[in-house]
């Protein structure tokens, strides 16, 4: 018979190997955009959890409903979003979410919005107008620039002109920035608070049904 102390240490073990078992790459909020098929302001309105039987994943899923306030990228992905979903377990990247309103991206699967713990999902009352400018109409005209990451024990590199280089990877300041393409190919940090001049050109993967908004809603 198994002692009780092994018994607690092998349940413990399990439990961190679980804890630890999603893990996700740190990026530039404007890599998320990019990356995501879908990008929206929402508000959670209720939830329920999805039995393994009924999912066609295998494993059970929270099924948060969700009111469509402002879509800022991929509305034509999908035609008409009620919920939004995400593993019932962290260890699988399932996150949480409270009935407020979010800055939510993620992905298409199995024809259905999902979202992880390694999505930029961010409560949308702590966003700054910066960034809830940048989500609705920054971000957009920089996904064909790179933004690399300079820190300590890898030097910069001389930077190219697709290219935005971030200095620290905790300046909250650089991260409110939006990488911009501009007409003539080049990239580079936008620093203003207003909408970006003519001059610069918006990535053509983007249409204008991305900025659709479902309500008229301002920032």
């Amino acid at each position: 018979m198994m002692s009780v102390p092994l018994c607690v240490a092998l349940l413990l073990c399990v439990c961190v190997c679980l804890s630890e078992s999603c893990t996700c790459d740190s990026g530039h909020p404007q890599e998320y955009f990019c990356s995501s098929d879908i990008v929206m302001r929402a508000e959670v309105t209720g939830e329920k959890i999805i039995p393994e039987d009924d999912n066609r994943g295998g494993m059970r899923e929270i099924q948060y409903e969700i009111k469509v306030i402002k879509v800022f990228k991929g509305s034509d992905k999908i035609k008409q979003i009620q919920h939004v979903y995400t593993s019932v377990m962290s260890s699988v990247c399932g996150t949480k979410l409270d009935h407020t309103q979010y800055l939510l991206s993620g992905n298409i699967m199995s024809d259905k919005f999902s979202v992880t713990l390694c999505d930029y999902t961010k409560r949308w009352d702590s966003l700054s107008l910066m960034m809830k400018n940048n989500f609705k109409y920054r971000y957009q005209m920089g996904c064909d620039c790179k933004i690399f990451f300079c820190t300590e024990g890898r030097p910069c590199p001389s930077s190219r002109e697709n290219e935005c280089v971030l200095t620290g990877w905790s300046s909250w300041i650089d991260n409110e920035q939006a990488c911009i393409r501009h007409s003539d190919g080049s990239c580079s940090w936008f620093t203003g608070t207003d909408t970006p001049s003519t001059n610069h050109t918006t990535d053509a993967r983007l249409t204008t049904k991305s900025q659709t908004s479902f309500q008229t809603d301002p920032l």
